[in-house]
């Protein structure tokens, strides 16, 4: 994973990506996974200008948890990451449920 894809900041020392092909075409799209504490909390393609006739960049094919149903398109893979990590920043730690006592 390359880790110098991030931007850089405190608010994002807790994510990486994990670079993939998504077989959403015949020959697959560049894909990210983006990952939170080792969990998986995005999907990102790069966006392929001829094929859907837009202006290049990142899309947010799916998020998981506080991501559900949010679908988006980036100019820059920083504003992509930036902005779920901005979903992550008001995440209080919370005592769990059960208990092994």
């Amino acid at each position: 994973m390359d880790t110098s894809m991030l931007p850089r900041g405190s608010d994002l020392r807790d994510f990486s990506l994990l670079d993939v092909r998504l077989g959403t075409v015949d020959g697959g799209e560049q894909g990210l996974l983006v990952m939170r504490s080792n969990q998986l909390v995005a999907v990102l393609t790069q966006v392929d200008e001829e094929l859907y006739s837009v202006k290049g960049g990142w899309f947010l094919e799916t998020g998981y948890g506080r991501l559900t149903g949010c679908h988006q398109l980036f100019e820059t893979l920083d504003d992509a990451t930036c902005w779920i990590a901005g979903h992550f920043e008001t995440e209080t730690h919370e005592t769990p449920r059960y208990s092994m006592a």
